[in-house]
């Protein structure tokens, strides 16, 4: 039986009167591939920082077996990437593309120890892997939206994570970006053995190896199982209280609303 990596047990998050989070109970499996669904407000980013360690929440979390509260040692924390939303970065901040992919491993190497030839090479190979390794010398502030994410990405890759939460990666980027970030995130699941946790509201862009989809609504676990159920017409029109129809054209899922 394959292992719980991640566990919450009636997790509820509140700010003032409103409820984030309404009684979450949820199991990931180690190397398992979930989307995070829903509209926006729905409680997804919530959930992903409840996991994360940036959120504090009711109820109880375990992570790779051990119970957790929101406060985080070093040793899980090194245990979970995180890849948010995109960033606005002002243009003259002076910190180049490298150097942002070589700091996702200074939290294992420690405060006092600066990284070498080894990581700088391995940045340059993550990079390569990204298709933004000829971006290694422009200030982060330069970049696109996309190319901006995928050295983003690169950084979480770099700190050899167990766990990758992924917050609307994808979202402000056009489509074709869109297609070759998700291409991204296929390879790195089929290649690197990780547990991977991808929040967004677009039903119609979802990398192809997601396994299992959890769908949000207003704080709730709405439906919890495979992919193709989660977005079938009669889920979606009773997750969004509207008739919903759903179809599939070279290999892109598009949304009709009736």
């Amino acid at each position: 039986m394959s292992e719980k990596i991640i566990e919450l047990k009636d997790v509820v998050v509140k700010k003032g009167k409103d409820v984030l989070l309404d009684g979450i109970n949820l199991s990931v499996l180690r190397n398992e591939f979930v989307g995070i669904i829903g509209p926006n407000g729905a409680g997804k980013t919530t959930l992903l920082k409840v996991i994360a360690g940036f959120e504090r929440f009711m109820g109880t979390i375990n992570l790779f077996g051990r119970k957790e509260g929101w406060r985080r040692s070093r040793k899980t924390r090194l245990r979970i990437g995180y890849v948010p939303q995109q960033m606005q970065i002002d243009k003259a901040f002076p910190i180049l593309a490298l150097e942002v992919v070589m700091t996702g491993v200074i939290g294992r190497l420690g405060l006092f120890r600066s990284p070498g030839r080894k990581e700088k090479k391995k940045a340059i190979n993550l990079m390569e892997m990204m298709h933004v390794d000829h971006l290694a010398d422009r200030p982060l502030g330069q970049l696109s939206g996309g190319e901006r994410q995928k050295v983003i990405l690169a950084r979480a890759i770099m700190q050899q994570p167990d766990i990758l939460l992924m917050d609307e990666p994808t979202a402000n980027l056009d489509i074709v970006v869109q297609k070759e970030f998700l291409n991204l995130i296929n390879d790195i699941q089929r290649h690197k053995a990780l547990t991977l946790c991808f929040v967004t509201h677009d039903f119609t862009m979802l990398p192809d190896t997601m396994q299992r989809a959890v769908l949000l609504n207003k704080g709730k676990i709405a439906f919890d199982g495979d992919i193709d159920t989660a977005l079938s017409k009669e889920t979606l029109s009773g997750l969004f209280g509207y008739p919903i129809e759903t179809f599939k054209r070279d290999g892109r899922r598009f949304i009709s609303y009736g």
